[in-house]
């Protein structure tokens, strides 16, 4: 039997897995590296703290996740026309070059068994989403349409610094795959219209997962949106991965489009069984629907759709949803 490694990648090149990916298997994250911890080590639960940026973040004790607090006094752009008297961008080559700052992530990777465990780097708030925690929801889309050339400007600026950080992640610790997030879409709908998207973010994320493909890294981007109508530009891009998938997706028209292009990983809808006392007959019953409607399209990972291992609210619901998917192999276990 392949190990979870070794059956990856045969999905990841078109070859003929032995079992089903079982959601995040293969990927072992690692989330100790110094610009991890530099630009996100204020997110406590129970904390309202500032982050790099000056985003106020807070993170109630009864919430899964932090959100950023970005209205009225919080707004950290005040007006995009004039970011650059708001914004300080965090200063990752100072806190990389910290000595002795890669050591527990190098010791990490180090304990693992590169030949059956794939390392995966974290690069959280992805370009869209740090524009909108610096200026709100409602300010990042509008001006996206009436401050074009501002927000393209302060666009610019937030790449070169997530390209930064992806370089950065290469060059000390040489992982796999990197899992990077943007959300770009809501539940039924892209945030803005595709052309929107293409003026401001494909071309630069063509640039930053170019970073990945020159330096032998997989890339896993995490949108759990509707992003349908970019699902060819996605992969066009150098996306290897688009992990989020909703199944408010036309997931079997997608995988038509693609021609295996580009894995899908998703399909569980978490509104249905990511809740504190369900049946886990129902959570059963949606990893079955996620195979039966979505494994035989190919290039396939049944997955929840929140962005890490190990994602739901409630863990049972990980434990049952991948006990189901071992269950289902021997029935899809040719993609």
């Amino acid at each position: 039997m392949l190990n979870e490694r070794e059956n990856f990648m045969e999905l990841m090149t078109g070859g003929t897995p032995d079992h089903l990916v079982t959601q995040w298997s293969p990927f072992v994250p690692i989330m100790i590296d110094p610009l991890q911890r530099y630009t996100r080590g204020n997110r406590k639960k129970g904390t309202t703290s500032i982050d790099r940026w000056g985003t106020t973040i807070s993170w109630p004790d009864d919430q899964p996740a932090a959100i950023p607090l970005n209205e009225g006094d919080l707004k950290v752009v005040k007006d995009v026309t004039r970011w650059r008297e708001y914004v300080k961008t965090p200063d990752l080559e100072g806190a990389a070059a910290v000595p002795g700052a890669w050591d527990d992530a190098r010791a990490a990777m180090d304990k693992l068994d590169r030949k059956a465990e794939m390392t995966m780097c974290f690069m959280g708030t992805g370009i869209f989403e740090q524009l909108h925690f610096l200026m709100g929801f409602e300010d990042a889309l509008v001006d996206l349409l009436m401050e074009q050339e501002a927000i393209d400007e302060l666009i610019e600026e937030i790449f070169q610094y997530r390209y930064t950080y992806a370089r950065l992640l290469i060059e000390n610790l040489k992982p796999d795959v990197i899992c990077s997030h943007d959300d770009w879409g809501a539940k039924h709908q892209l945030f803005m219209h595709p052309d929107i998207w293409r003026r401001f973010f494909k071309e630069r994320y063509r640039k930053f997962y170019q970073l990945f493909r020159d330096n032998g890294v997989i890339s896993l981007h995490h949108a759990d949106s509707h992003c349908e109508e970019i699902v060819e530009d996605m992969a066009e891009i150098g996306i290897d991965i688009w992990q989020g998938v909703l199944p408010q997706n036309n997931i079997p028209a997608m995988q038509k489009q693609l021609a295996g292009k580009m894995i899908l990983m998703g399909g569980i809808d978490q509104g249905l069984v990511d809740i504190d006392g369900i049946d886990p007959q129902i959570i059963r019953d949606e990893v079955d629907r996620t195979c039966r409607d979505y494994v035989p399209g190919g290039s396939f990972i049944p997955c929840l759709c929140s962005g890490l291992r190990n994602g739901a609210i409630y863990p049972f619901v990980d434990e049952v949803i991948d006990d189901q998917i071992r269950k289902n192999s021997p029935l899809y276990c040719e993609y």
